[in-house]
């Protein structure tokens, strides 16, 4: 018996001996690669502008193709029929970059989503928009990516004034061909009527019912959810709609429904799927004269078609930084000077905190 236990601490030694240094060389960080390659147009960036907020999604048929998508500014120094700016110039506007990777991220190539103002032979339903901004990608079952983002005008003689639309993509797991993942469609989900400015797009997918087909292929349904906020009153009178889109054809159309509506603003949604099956949608509430500012909750449990009533998670104490009252300028951190008074004297220590959510059935 001793001699067994010998043996077996002799094995474990061994194994320790052996994988762990293993396990230590495995883990590394490979150099930063630039995502915008080449520096022609639109394939590259021949201004060295600006790209941000990226989103990024693994396809479901092959692991080494990534689609990723960010607002992207190479486009601002080409001209295009828009409104001067208020220094009376002539200039563009940002869109959305779509960049593709087949080998894992080593190298990408990239391009402007179809229907960016310069491209004169689109039939995109957003062509004719000024701009397009925050976009996010989630993957889907048999290679499908799904896109959420908003295009905008700039100036109210523009209408409509802002969307939230979908675009489709696919892998077609053929890199013989240079680029596996191809772009099926677009469709706007919702647009803002006059003095209405939708924004802060989120996308989520889950299981559905039944079967679609997309680009000749018939497969299990995804569902696609999109929560989003339309703001109406200006920036003096700001009241929201907190409103959530339900596709259960894959993405190809859409119903719309209000989580929330009114004062207190309510915004910057986030759509979870449960692996379970329930959908949750989390956003932020700014205080009023009746409720603190807030973190809150719905939760459907009939693959979006109802919720529940936004539920408190958690009041928080939030900081503010900018002297800019507009909705986009919500904020941290605070000055004595802020409008929205906090005074820095009497705020708490800043500190990151979360919250965990058990799912059930």
């Amino acid at each position: 018996m001793a001699n067994v236990r010998v043996f077996y601490r002799l094995a474990v030694v061994v194994l320790f001996v052996v994988f762990v240094p293993a396990l230590a060389r495995a883990q590394y960080v490979e150099q930063n690669v630039n995502m915008v390659a080449g520096t022609s147009y639109p394939n590259g960036d021949p201004f060295l502008q600006r790209q941000n907020e990226p989103s990024v999604a693994v396809s479901t048929v092959n692991f080494l193709h990534l689609l990723a998508v960010n607002n992207d500014y190479r486009s601002v120094d080409i001209q295009f029929d828009t409104p001067l700016g208020p220094d009376s110039e002539d200039r563009g506007d940002a869109w959305i970059g779509v960049f593709k990777s087949r080998n894992g991220g080593q190298t990408w190539w990239s391009n402007l989503l179809d229907g960016y103002p310069q491209q004169s032979t689109s039939t995109s339903p957003i062509h004719g928009f000024a701009a397009a901004a925050d976009p996010v990608v989630r993957s889907g079952p048999h290679g499908m990516f799904y896109v959420a983002g908003l295009v905008l005008n700039r100036t109210p003689v523009q209408t409509p004034l802002s969307a939230v639309f979908l675009s489709r993509f696919i892998d077609n797991n053929n890199t013989e061909n240079g680029d596996p993942i191809a772009h099926l469609d677009t469709k706007i989900i919702d647009t803002g009527s006059s003095g209405q400015f939708i924004d802060k797009p989120w996308i989520g997918t889950g299981p559905g019912t039944g079967t679609c087909t997309v680009s000749g292929r018939t497969f299990e349904t995804q569902n696609v959810y999109v929560a989003y906020t339309v703001f109406v009153g200006g920036d003096n009178n700001v009241r929201t709609k907190l409103m959530f889109a339900r596709s259960t054809d894959c993405g190809n159309t859409f119903s719309t429904q209000k989580l929330s509506e009114g004062i207190p603003i309510n915004q910057g949604a986030t759509v979870v799927v449960s692996p379970t099956g329930p959908i949750y949608v989390v956003w932020r509430r700014f205080k009023t004269n009746s409720d603190p500012d807030a973190i809150m909750i719905a939760k459907s449990t009939d693959k979006g078609q109802t919720f529940t009533k936004g539920a408190v998670v958690r009041t928080i104490t939030p900081f503010f930084h900018s002297s800019a009252r507009a909705a986009r300028m919500l904020r941290l951190p605070t000055d004595p000077s802020d409008p929205w008074p906090m005074p820095v004297m009497s705020a708490p220590p800043i500190r990151r905190t979360w919250t965990r959510f058990f799912c059930t059935p």
